[in-house]
């Protein structure tokens, strides 16, 4: 029970000093730049709401949809023949929905 306690006090420490040993050593620049507001990669003048592209929304949201749906089904290959056959059915829905986006509907199309 002692070395238990032992162990959690220790790390509890640790945590403390590399902590605040972290904030002591840290570089601490307020200028413009670092203060500003920083979205998407566009600049903070004038309207939030005008320089805003949905164009940016719509890549990265398809990109989480098709890299999470990749990435979670990939388990599927270790399996049987049938995970096999079923993961790649589903590769061929998702590249499918990705060929929609991109040709029919022209909502991948990067638009300035």
């Amino acid at each position: 029970m002692f070395s238990l306690l032992f162990v959690v006090l220790f790390a509890l420490f640790l945590l403390l000093v590399l902590y605040l040993g972290n904030f002591v050593m840290s570089v601490k620049s307020n200028s413009l730049l670092k203060v500003s507001a920083f979205e998407s990669g566009f600049l903070s003048i004038g309207k939030i709401q005008n320089s805003f592209s949905i164009h940016f929304f719509v890549m990265m949201l398809m990109f989480v949809i098709f890299d999470l749906e990749i990435v979670m089904f990939l388990g599927l290959l270790v399996s049987d023949v049938s995970s096999i056959i079923s993961f790649f059915m589903l590769m061929f829905f998702i590249f499918g929905g990705f060929y929609m986006e991109w040709w029919m509907w022209k909502s991948l199309i990067w638009v300035i």
